[in-house]
């Protein structure tokens, strides 16, 4: 019986879907596969813009090669390899594999303009100066400290009753707001963090569930992207399946006007028997709304964090201290718009000339919805300031790059958690319906890819939530 599928979207999850259902009907000649992308290019927000001897990343810069799935604890996949790695293969991409170097393990924060290495060990921790003795031991009382109770508790709650206000001021804070834009008050560790509440659920302590896990049972990884950039991996997609993709073809509506569902654009009406929609959350909202108020309502609920992201080229020579490591990040105590700072070229060599650096300057996030307002040269403008300040140069850049995201990354706080419960429940009632995107069981390259390989080959067991790699800013 012939069958006819159509995919709205052509970000990483949608390209992502059309690979696998490709995959899954590739002896089904009568199932028809189309997917349809409003813009002109693939990839979404994955956008590396190269220029000259420059390379940069607007958008996700990376990806972890370890699982970023949550599994049942002391479980993980063969060989503890992503999907993503599968995929990569299956497009003959590994031979353009780059992964960061051993130095981006050294990490910084930064308190009052002062970077301050990031403790890798107890050692380093007490090390720490910007925290005082008794907030330190306050940490290594964390295995006394009673489960907690509150499926909704938010990260920064979560910490501050775990391992004391300061721990969640200086650490989880600022880790919110690099993987998400976020703010960590808001942020639902369950939702954003499910890995961490699993193992306080079940272990009753997470110095408890690391010595449980030490010999293996915790996920690792290393940053990862491609020579040319992650455009290599959306544009393998676009070329691989060209005949199967419609670009600057907008979706205006999805309706089930009878047995199969109605895709109008506004070049076209199709006729579906499945929908898989890979559009952000409030796209998607705009576009079934006529089929199923109830389901956009959903949707709406999904908030997005606004953000800029600024590229700043300089030479080595410009600076006191040439910057070492993979960057910094700023807690919102310290009152700044900006969230952190990339080293990029030392993340991965060949961004820009031997004696150059490239910086990523993400500006905005939950907090500062205000950067909407602001113009193009305003934002490079407080970045630049940022980098005089705190990494002390007197330069200009020799080269500059800009992206603006108004909605970047959805945010899995409370609105979320009451969103997704709903949307679980109204999709019961359109079969055939698929919602597959970043809003939904995970924000990184990773989680999308897996999430698209789950919506087609649809493993039941698959938890409804999922951890986070912090592969999205720092």
């Amino acid at each position: 019986m012939s069958k006819t599928i159509i995919i709205i979207g052509g970000g990483i999850s949608g390209l992502a879907t059309l690979h696998y259902l490709k995959k899954k009907y590739t002896v089904r000649p009568d199932v028809t596969i189309l997917l349809l992308e409003q813009s002109s290019r693939p990839g979404g927000t994955i956008q590396s813009v190269a220029r000259g001897n420059y390379l940069f990343e607007t958008g996700p810069n990376g990806f972890l090669d370890s699982s970023s799935r949550r599994e049942p604890v002391g479980q993980r996949e063969p060989n503890g390899k992503p999907r993503t790695l599968e995929l990569v293969a299956e497009l003959g991409l590994v031979g353009e594999l780059v992964k960061a170097g051993r130095d981006v393990r050294i990490r910084y924060l930064c308190l009052n303009n002062v970077l301050h290495p990031f403790p890798m060990s107890p050692g380093g921790f007490f090390g720490f100066r910007p925290m005082r003795l008794r907030e330190k031991l306050r940490v290594f009382a964390e295995p006394f400290v009673a489960r907690g109770t509150d499926p909704d508790e938010s990260v920064y709650g979560f910490g501050a009753r775990r391992l004391g206000e300061k721990f969640s001021r200086l650490f989880l804070d600022p880790m919110v707001s690099g993987i998400y834009g976020g703010d960590a008050r808001e942020t639902v560790l369950k939702a954003a963090f499910g890995r961490v509440h699993e193992l306080e659920q079940r272990y009753g302590s997470l110095f408890k569930a690391m010595m449980k896990l030490r010999k293996g049972g915790m996920p690792k990884g290393t940053l990862t992207s491609f020579h040319r950039g992650q455009v290599q991996l959306t544009g393998a997609l676009a070329r691989r399946y060209q005949n199967d993709i419609r670009f600057n073809e907008e979706v205006r509506s999805v309706t089930r006007p009878s047995g199969r569902f109605a895709v109008v654009t506004a070049a076209a009406r199709h006729e579906a028997d499945e929908v898989f929609v890979c559009a952000p959350a409030y796209q998607a909202a705009t576009i079934i709304k006529e089929m199923s108020s109830a389901l956009a309502r959903e949707l709406e609920k999904i908030r997005y964090s606004p953000m800029a992201v600024i590229g700043l080229v300089f030479p080595r020579k410009a600076f006191e201290r040439s910057p070492v490591g993979f960057g910094y990040l700023i807690p919102s105590s310290e009152g700044k718009e900006v969230l952190g700072v990339l080293f990029e070229s030392n993340i991965f060599p060949g961004r820009c000339g031997k004696e150059e650096i490239l910086l990523r300057i993400m500006v905005g996030g939950a907090r500062h919805p205000d950067i909407l307002s602001r113009s193009r040269e305003e934002l490079i403008a407080l970045a630049l300031r940022e980098i005089r300040t705190t990494l002390k140069t007197d330069a200009s850049p020799v080269e500059t790059f800009f992206a603006q995201w108004p909605k970047a990354i959805p945010q899995y706080d409370r609105a979320y958690v009451e969103a997704e419960r709903g949307l679980e429940e109204e999709l019961r009632k359109w079969p055939g319906l698929y919602l597959v995107a970043n809003y939904l069981h995970g924000v990184s390259l990773n989680d999308c890819i897996e999430n698209a390989w789950q919506a087609v080959f649809g493993e039941q067991d698959v938890p409804a939530l999922s951890p986070q790699n912090p592969e999205n800013l720092l």
